[in-house]
């Protein structure tokens, strides 16, 4: 590759800049590779369904847990501490294991996890066979709700464990598509969460409380004993990568990082918005029964899937392409899906089918995928090809780095029903969404005004070492 030329102030305020020149130039090269080892083939498996069935524990439950708890005298807001300390407990330990990662072994850490998810999401299954009390007696079952926090607690544990080292194992063995790969696992991730319900809620009709659970974690086994057999004896655990080349505060200072980790809390939180609030409106706004309800709900990850292949090939054909650029029409389509899916109240005249609010969950989804790849460029190709930190990251750097990243994505899917939930019973569904695509249009706003901050940097920096040069001319 030829000499960059910084000068050229229309090419920078075209949006054009050496970095992703380097990133174009590596994916011409890149190309060249049409397929995979089967080493690499047998990784992504691994990966993909671990991070897959990782987020499906978290509202596998969701649609009949509430009637089983009712039975031992637990009302519904003690029903929801219990479905939400499994994200409370990844936000804690993603970090956790990201940072001793480099110490247990990415293998170890995936099988671990693996293995002990496995076992409590088939225990959870057996408080089924926990006696119930007495209807005369009013109070609460005390057994059977410790012991359904304590198995959720350490389902989330294995759940977090096995979820960061299939992160770590993607970054690792595809050293040039790591974007991909990792945009594939969250590709499973966003899978996983939205397809958990109703996954629960068949499993349930067809078989009961132990089914879902037995089955599931059943499942989960299965995929510990096949990642036993074909993961390679920790090939990514080299000596080097023992310690991390990147500190943690290195990392959290590098300015595409800090932005990333930002976006993807409110990626997240979009993600996850209609969950406690969309069947209601469905319900009192078109008439629909649960099952085509269920149907809508579909729509999202339906949509999320689909549209994945799209959002992947787009990012690898046009790399010269700035990523804030392509943050920014991400979160202006994100305002778009909110404000018709409201409708908003600011619109009036604004008119709200059915099959328009189809149309805005689809775009929802979009946005979404789209948003959750172009943060995963920012956290990780930076670190090694960006400015002057040109600095190879290894797997314990790697592992760190996902640890955050899937801590902050847990944290925006975690805060979200709860916002949106109290939003919508304090103003209405419209107001809530309204609310969402107001700060989808900050956020857009926002990286818009980083990136114009940056070419104006790199104007004044090319002018000052234009006017050096001049000075140097002169002074021999």
């Amino acid at each position: 590759m030829g000499k960059v030329n910084f000068d050229d102030r229309s090419l920078v305020e075209n949006g054009w800049n050496p970095e992703t020149e380097m990133l174009y130039q590596d994916e011409k090269k890149s190309k060249k590779k049409l397929s995979f080892t089967r080493e690499q083939k047998s990784i992504f498996c691994v990966a993909f369904l671990a991070d897959l069935f990782s987020f499906v524990c978290v509202s596998l439950p969701a649609p009949f847990l509430p009637v089983v708890d009712e039975s031992h005298n637990i009302s519904s807001d003690v029903t929801g501490w219990i479905l939400g300390i499994y994200s409370l407990v990844q936000l804690a330990m993603f970090p956790v294991f990201g940072k001793l990662m480099h110490r247990i072994g990415v293998r170890r850490t995936l099988l671990f996890g693996e293995l002990v998810c496995g076992i409590f999401v088939i225990a959870f299954g057996l408080l089924e066979y926990l006696p119930v009390p007495d209807p005369t007696d009013k109070s609460i079952d005390v057994t059977y709700l410790v012991l359904a926090i304590v198995m959720r607690i350490l389902q989330a544990l294995g759940a977090s464990a096995y979820a960061t080292a299939a992160m770590t194992l993607l970054t690792s063995a595809f050293p040039d598509d790591t974007v991909v790969m990792l945009g594939y696992g969250e590709v499973a991730i966003g899978l996983g969460l939205t397809i958990g319900p109703a996954l629960g809620s068949l499993l349930y009709k067809l078989g009961g409380f132990m089914t879902v659970f037995g089955g599931i974690g059943g499942l989960i086994l299965l995929i510990f004993v096949i990642s036993f057999f074909i993961l390679p004896a920790d090939n990514y655990d080299k000596k080097e990568d023992q310690k991390a080349n990147w500190t943690l505060k290195e990392i959290l200072t590098h300015p595409n990082v800090l932005l990333s980790v930002i976006l993807i809390i409110f990626i997240g939180m979009s993600c996850n918005m209609n969950n406690p609030i969309l069947e209601p409106e469905l319900r009192d706004k078109f008439g629909l029964s649960q099952v085509y309800s269920s149907l809508v709900f579909l729509v999202f990850p339906v949509f999320y899937l689909i549209t994945a292949p799209f959002a992947f090939s787009f990012r690898k054909r046009c790399q010269v392409f700035d990523i804030l650029y392509c943050m920014v029409i991400d979160f202006l389509l994100g305002a778009v899906a909110f404000t018709l899916m409201g409708p908003s109240p600011l619109f009036p005249g604004l008119q709200r089918p059915l099959w328009l609010m189809i149309v805005a969950i689809a775009i929802q989804a979009v946005f979404a995928e789209s948003g959750i790849i172009f943060t995963l460029e920012l956290a990780f190709i930076p670190m090694d090809r960006e400015s002057k930190r040109m600095k190879e990251m290894n797997t314990a750097t790697q592992a760190l780095i996902s640890g955050i990243w899937l801590t902050t994505f847990a944290f925006g899917q975690y805060i979200s029903p709860v916002i949106s939930g109290a939003l919508a019973v304090k103003l209405s569904y419209g107001w809530t969404t309204t609310s969402y695509a107001a700060m989808c249009l900050a956020v857009a706003v926002t990286v818009l005004l980083v990136k114009v901050s940056r070419i104006v940097s790199t104007l004044m920096r090319s002018s000052w070492q234009h006017k050096d040069a001049e000075c140097e001319v002169l002074l021999h």
